[in-house]
């Protein structure tokens, strides 16, 4: 069983350790099974693609381009840490439940509710 991922999909992370250091970006995808996150702009790897031919050349199908392509790789969710909209600093999450008995997620350094997810934190 995978642990609860405590960013979500369009949250503001800072990098906390690796070569992107001190970086901030927005996540683009939470892969909780594998614990990783993809984030924007961050962790930019290099890939070398051959061209593929296309499957069936008669059907005029289109062929896939080869070259160097850059694209973002997955980071440990451990070193990320969620950055507050409202107060511009990382900081730790924390869960409250409001009156009606949903959790929440707040800001610990200054107790603004976080964004909560499309499908629910």
């Amino acid at each position: 069983m995978a642990a609860k991922a405590y960013v979500v999909k369009g949250d503001t992370v800072m990098i906390r350790r690796g070569k992107e250091r001190g970086k901030r970006g927005t996540v683009k995808a939470v892969q909780i099974e594998a614990g990783t996150a993809t984030v924007e702009g961050a962790n930019v790897v290099k890939r070398h693609t051959k061209q593929q031919a296309s499957r069936s050349s008669n059907m005029g199908g289109a062929s896939q381009t080869g070259g160097i392509i850059e694209k973002e790789a997955p980071l440990p969710l451990s070193v990320l840490q969620y950055v507050c909209e409202k107060c511009k600093a990382p900081s730790r999450l924390r869960r409250g439940r409001s009156t009606d008995g949903a959790v929440h997620r707040i800001c610990a350094r200054c107790g603004e509710p976080a964004r909560e997810s499309a499908k629910g934190a």
